[in-house]
């Protein structure tokens, strides 16, 4: 039975940057990307630094909203990327939530909540799988995976315009305003809304910002200028020194190698450095920016008596990208670049320019671990989480315990007293992956999981399994070694030594439980020779991507 709404539950806000790196803000170690809002939120909150989300954004979304694996939510991989062995996996591979999961939204709809989100969906653009037919009762949102961050100008060759909603009806993207302005913009009106509506509300605050390509007002752009002509690598070294001294990351983590397609600074151009620097000034203008957002989000809740009674959780949907803008679909030949957009130097980071950080930044952003966006290591799988709420016992405080993306579902439902039920509109809902955390924020525990626990994750044909402090991983080369491989991830969260020469009964029993895992949860085996083809073309940005089959669908 729904709820009236009391004053004492409390709002929940769910605020989500993309594509950021775990160092990318000061309080997980950023020296020089001003972020003074997140400060605040951080000394009056809880900081996590052991969660995990999925290495790219539309499988961590699956599983944020819903608490259930993504390949059983209907988001075994993104819904741009189709091939025919997905069809064996009825709902796995659909590029949206399908029929067996509810959301948070449609939760705590029932329980008496308005709902209301913001910014990028990238969860299906069928009417059945709009933010209204998923518990919200308002919204605007960008419907793909990426685009201009000034106007409705697409990401891809093959989709040139991104499509926009609001409330689920077509709506035009042709205000100017910067993408974090205007989806702050909305969703303040919406709360506003749903605070004279007389009932506790949820938010979801959905930034675009970091994603390529790289746009920042020009203020914000300017206030970076010169800031990082000592480049990335020496970047790199002072972000690890300072998340030590922080201590956001365990005492002897090791820094992980560099990437394959990784160039020293030391071996770039002139030109290079010159370019390389405006790409991290643009990629620092957006984070500034986007903290200056949530500030308005924080100052809205004080305005209105709130703050107080309001559960905030903020954090990245994957690790940082290392691409360049024409490693993308469509994209490859230069063609539908240079024919839509003005790439010139001075022109970075306006309205019609297009790029993206690339592998160096990428690898900065993401020390001291290993790797970036769409490989499931540390790097491309942990972000800085944040909870500041009423619920938070002890404020200022680091937890290192492991958390995982799918833990906010059942937290957020315990925090609201809200039932998920057994089915929705007559259909049986798969189990739940998540774990709830709230005993975590209230003091009473120190890990919402325990010493053994077990957790498996797939993309793209990139595995994971862990079982406790051992982690098994499987990807392909240049990134692994196409075999189990085998890490520590209490001594090593670097993953820089590979334990499973030493430990091959543990590989053996370990991938004996992916196997298990992978079968429960309808997870596509990979052809392994398609997949490197796949996985190598995907970040080389001088060669096409193999054929895909669209998803008309999505």
């Amino acid at each position: 039975m729904a709820a009236t709404g009391a004053a004492k539950d409390p709002n929940i806000v769910i605020i989500l940057a993309d594509d950021m790196g775990f160092n990318d803000i000061q309080p997980f170690g950023q020296t020089v990307i001003a972020t003074p809002v997140l400060n605040e939120l951080a000394s009056g909150g809880m900081r996590f630094t052991n969660y995990h989300v999925h290495a790219t954004c539309s499988p961590t979304r699956a599983q944020l909203l819903t608490g259930v694996d993504n390949h059983r939510a209907g988001m075994g991989s993104m819904g741009e990327f189709h091939i025919p062995e997905m069809d064996k996996y009825p709902g796995s591979y659909i590029g949206a939530m399908n029929e067996r999961v509810k959301t948070i939204a449609e939760v705590l709809k029932e329980r008496g909540y308005s709902t209301f989100m913001s910014g990028k969906w990238h969860l299906g653009g069928k009417k059945e799988y709009l933010p209204p037919a998923k518990g919200f009762e308002k919204s605007f949102v960008m419907l793909d995976g990426g685009g201009s961050h000034w106007d409705s100008r697409g990401l891809l060759g093959v989709q040139p315009i991104t499509r926009f909603t609001e409330d689920g009806r077509p709506v035009s993207r042709d205000t100017g305003e910067f993408s974090s302005d205007l989806y702050t913009d909305k969703f303040l009106s919406y709360m506003k809304t749903a605070q004279r509506a007389g009932r506790p509300f949820f938010g979801y605050l959905a930034f675009q910002a970091v994603h390529d390509p790289l746009h920042a007002p020009a203020d914000y752009i300017k206030k970076y200028r010169g800031k990082f002509a000592e480049g990335y690598d020496k970047q790199r070294q002072d972000l690890y020194a300072n998340m030590k001294r922080l201590g956001v990351i365990p005492a002897g983590t090791k820094m992980s190698d560099p990437p394959p397609m990784f160039k020293p600074w030391s071996k770039l151009s002139a030109d290079e450095r010159k370019h390389q620097e405006r790409l991290r000034e643009i990629y620092a203008g957006m984070i500034d920016n986007m903290d200056m957002n949530i500030g308005r989000v924080i100052a809205e809740l004080k305005k209105s008596g709130v703050y107080d009674n309001t559960i905030i959780f903020f954090f990245s949907d994957n690790g940082p990208s290392a691409a360049y803008m024409d490693f993308y679909p469509g994209n490859a030949d230069g063609k539908w670049i240079k024919e839509n957009y003005d790439t010139s130097f001075e022109n970075l980071g306006a309205p019609k320019s297009f790029a993206g950080l690339g592998p160096g930044w990428a690898y900065a952003s993401s020390a001291p671990f290993k790797l970036f966006k769409t490989m499931v290591t540390e790097g491309g799988t942990i972000s800085p989480l944040i909870v500041r709420g009423p619920v938070v016992k002890n404020p200022g405080t680091i937890n290192d315990g492991f958390l995982a993306v799918e833990d906010i579902f059942p937290t957020i439902l315990d925090l609201a007293k809200a039932e998920r039920g057994s089915e929705r509109n007559g259909v049986p809902l798969v189990p739940l992956k998540g774990k709830s955390f709230s005993e975590v924020l209230k003091g009473n525990v120190s890990s919402a999981r325990g010493p053994s626990f077990e957790r498996g994750e797939e993309l793209f044909g990139n595995k994971v399994y862990r079982h406790g402090n051992w982690k098994i991983s499987w990807l392909p080369k240049p990134f692994g070694e196409e075999r189990w491989q085998l890490f520590d991830m209490q001594q090593d969260r670097g993953e820089t030594r590979d334990l499973a020469a030493l430990h091959p009964e543990v590989v053996s029993a370990m991938v004996t439980k992916y196997d298990r895992w992978a079968q429960e949860n309808d997870v596509l085996n990979w052809d392994y020779q398609y997949l490197r083809k796949f996985i190598l073309n995907y970040f080389d940005w001088r060669k096409g991507m193999p054929k895909q089959i669209e998803n008309k669908d999505f």
